[in-house]
């Protein structure tokens, strides 16, 4: 009977090590790691809600109904920046000339919101409102909250300008988010935009900015035209006159917030004067209800300069589009008139 011998213990634990060390490798060759978890994307929604936007609109309507021509105090608390300058003059005209219809309609319904995405502050928010009528040009207000304990004040309110088309923003849910001064992106700057688009109206095709901006801006034509009828009134009673224009950046910041082609639209305030001219011994008066409402002189003057207040929106687009700046809307309001 052939019969083998059993394997030796010392044997048998180097077959086991070598079994053993065998299927570690085939395991190591066969399994493969976990996939790391890719981070997740980060949520693109706005920091303000529609309902919030509404309850703002509700508080800054009941403090612009509350103040009058007697007591703008109350106007501090809700309105700042160009929107509070601009309301002031305009109770201050609305008073002295004793008709209310002088006061830009806010009705603070809105249409369209453009809701801020930015987490720091300060936070701004866009609101284009129902028009209060048919033939009036609808408003585009401008919120802004200072810091996080701050309330939201109205910054600034201009009307659009007629035929305008707004370029489009990201949905209210998503918003949107701020354009800094410097984003070199954009065909301009915002923090150049005031200076340039001041030149623009100043200077008119003279500026060496012109070709930067539509050639149909409303502004600059609107200036122009009302000029030359002033003239014309002179000339007509066989004078001879002139008029000119003069603008320049006012000391405020500018706002500007992202639309979804890469453009802003930018807001700014500026200062204007205008200058009307006659022959020695003219009396010229203001024809303006606005502009005579803030004239204390009974007599008459050849010189006859006005300043005002502008606020102004833009649509600026992005760098390398082919397109220029274009006028979205304008906010004009007289503070001062003197004569000579």
């Amino acid at each position: 009977m052939n019969t083998r011998r059993p394997p030796s213990p010392r044997l048998r634990a180097t077959l086991t090590a070598l079994v053993g060390a065998g299927t570690a490798v085939l395991l190591a060759g066969c399994t493969t790691a976990p996939p790391a978890p890719e981070p997740e994307a980060p949520v693109v929604a706005a920091v303000v809600s529609a309902s919030q936007e509404r309850k703002i609109l509700d508080s800054v309507s009941a403090v612009l109904e509350r103040a009058n021509g007697e007591d703008a105090a109350p106007l501090g608390s809700r309105l700042t920046g160009p929107a509070l300058t601009t309301r002031e003059a305009e109770l201050r005209i609305a008073t002295r000339a004793e008709d209310q219809a002088l006061l830009t309609d806010l009705t603070l319904e809105a249409r369209l919101m453009v809701l801020p995405s930015d987490e720091g502050w300060p936070r701004r928010s866009y609101v284009v409102m129902e028009p209060p009528g048919p033939k009036i040009a609808p408003v585009l207000a401008v919120f802004e909250q200072a810091g996080p304990r701050e309330q939201y004040k109205l910054w600034a309110y201009v009307r659009l300008a007629p035929g305008v088309t707004l370029p489009h923003f990201a949905e209210p849910v998503l918003g949107s988010p701020a354009v800094a001064p410097d984003d070199d992106g954009l065909l301009v700057p915002p923090g150049q935009v005031a200076e340039q688009y001041a030149s623009l109206l100043t200077a008119g095709e003279r500026s060496r900015y012109a070709d930067t901006f539509t050639d149909d801006d409303y502004l600059s034509d609107w200036l122009r035209s009302s000029g030359r009828r002033q003239v014309a009134e002179i000339e007509k009673a066989d004078g001879t006159g002139s008029f000119e224009v003069a603008f320049e950046p006012a000391d405020e910041p500018v706002v500007a917030v992202r639309t979804l082609d890469g453009g802003a639209m930018v807001v700014v305030a500026l200062r204007g004067q205008e200058t009307l001219r006659a022959e020695e011994h003219w009396q010229l008066a203001p024809r303006s209800p606005s502009v005579a409402a803030l004239w204390d002189d009974g007599d008459g003057t050849n010189v006859l300069r006005t300043s005002y207040h502008h606020t102004v929106a833009l649509y600026v687009p992005p760098a390398g589009s082919g397109a220029r700046v274009s006028l979205l809307g304008v906010q004009p309001v007289p503070f001062a008139v003197s004569a000579g």
